[in-house]
């Protein structure tokens, strides 16, 4: 009777104990999901940014931080004059979430794109108010400046070598260049009126490269060092449905870009180009995982180990290729479903790729496993001080490919789900907590175990 009466009150105890865990994980604002895999090879997270919507344009800082505009609108091609500035919110990969969050000021519309210059300052072109701005985070500041052209939708932003921030102008068919030491603009023209250059990315020699996103067009541009526009085709016969998004330059120097509509990314050996010609260009088709969702291939990037990354919004998907031009895509699920993977996929210098889920309101990262990373560990960058922060929200999937297919034919088979066998239980607890919380959900979680131990044992 008295061993009854022990496990009774244990069982009590028990309950009450795990509900007051249950209590205190909703108090931090903590969203537990189990974890599944679809075979080896990389797990991918998302989080919700504390506040603002529609997750657009990545870049990142010296120390590592990622900063994610969020306009709060999705251009159609335009946003509503109604619409309110943008936000820009910076998260911190190590595991420290979201320390600053920072709203446009009056009078400002909303940041697509972003890039940082060398004295850390972030650059942004607002198509909605024809207009680049820059936020100056060791002061707090922001500053902008009209572009010449009116109308002309300024859209994706790089910095060259020399310090100069370059933007397309997607409704003014030109790319632009802004001088920050004395705030002048130089417009250069594409020789189509409607071009409308939407990505822009510079290589190691300083040429600036962009894409003309008319599939009337469906070009590569580039203005050399030296001032001189040149274009390359990327097919001789029908341009259907190619529309040339994003672009980057992977590590050998040569120009990769997304197509669109074209469910394809495509290559120019610089070595081979020709202008006026598709010399040295190569498209790489996959096969879609949705039959009935249609295609757009959006986000671009490039890790360090020879893989060109890419996302396809409307299939919710991103996957690899390897930049040599030979063997199979990897396509990998979103962690979250219908998420609209769009136009921030970025790889940062530890080969983590991150991209927003725009429809999710969510940042997404996917880490490679056996991949070689960088050391020291990256520590967190002192900023200037934003407006408060809400609390951090996870949701956990570690995926691996879930399709590899061959260039141009498929390949494989889709991979097999299982579950982890072993998966860092507390991290999606204690994970991007302050030291306080993480120590009291900690001892709240050995009191648990201490129960569960003294339970056993009384029966």
């Amino acid at each position: 009777m008295a061993n009854r009466s022990k496990v009774l009150l244990s069982l009590v105890a028990l309950v009450t104990l795990v509900a007051s865990v249950a209590f205190l994980f909703g108090g931090f604002g903590v969203s537990l999901h189990p974890m599944f895999t679809h075979g080896a090879g990389l797990s991918s997270t998302d989080y919700y940014p504390p506040s603002g919507s529609d997750p657009w344009g990545t870049t990142f800082d010296s120390n590592g931080n990622v900063w994610l505009a969020m306009p709060g609108c999705d251009p159609t091609p335009m946003c509503s004059s109604s619409t309110p500035p943008g936000k820009i919110a910076v998260f911190n990969p190590s595991g420290l979430g979201w320390p600053n969050n920072y709203t446009l000021p009056s009078g400002y519309a909303q940041a697509l794109f972003l890039a940082i210059d060398s004295q850390g300052n972030v650059w942004f072109p607002m198509p909605m108010d024809n207009a680049i701005g820059m936020f100056n985070p060791s002061n707090n500041t922001f500053q902008q400046w009209t572009v010449p052209t009116a109308s002309s939708g300024p859209w994706g932003i790089a910095i060259d070598h020399n310090g100069m921030i370059w933007f397309t102008e997607h409704y003014g068919n030109k790319i632009g260049r802004f001088d920050p030491s004395n705030h002048t603009f130089i417009e250069i023209p594409t020789p189509a009126s409607n071009s409308l250059p939407y990505g822009i990315t510079v290589d190691n020699s300083n040429n600036v490269w962009f894409t003309e996103n008319n599939s009337a067009v469906a070009l590569i541009g580039e203005y050399t060092s030296g001032g001189q526009l040149q274009e390359y085709k990327i097919r001789t016969g029908s341009t259907s449905n190619l529309t040339p998004h994003l672009i980057t330059v992977d590590p050998n120097g040569n120009i990769w870009w997304s197509e669109g509509w074209s469910t394809a990314i495509g290559e120019l050996v610089v070595s081979k180009a020709s202008s006026g010609t598709n010399s040295g260009v190569t498209e790489y088709t996959y096969q879609t995982t949705c039959s009935s969702c249609g295609s757009h291939t959006s986000g671009i990037g490039v890790d360090g180990s020879g893989q060109i990354w890419f996302d396809d919004s409307l299939q919710s998907i991103f996957g690899s290729f390897p930049d040599s031009g030979s063997g199979s895509f990897a396509i990998y699920a979103t962690p979250t479903a219908n998420s609209h993977p769009h136009d921030g996929m970025n790889v940062d210098s530890q080969n983590r790729i991150f991209f927003d889920e725009e429809f999710a309101n969510k940042l997404a990262e996917a880490v490679q496993s056996g991949v070689p990373t960088p050391s020291p560990a990256v520590t967190p960058s002192p900023t200037a001080s934003s407006t408060p922060q809400g609390r951090r929200w996870r949701r956990i999937r570690s995926s691996g490919p879930i399709r590899r297919i061959g260039a141009r034919r498929a390949m494989g088979k889709a991979g097999v789900g299982m579950p982890i066998a072993r998966v860092p239980l507390l991290s999606p607890v204690t994970r991007g907590r302050s030291p306080t919380e993480a120590a009291s959900t900690m001892r709240c979680l050995d009191l648990l175990l201490a129960m569960l131990k003294s339970s056993s044992v009384a029966r």
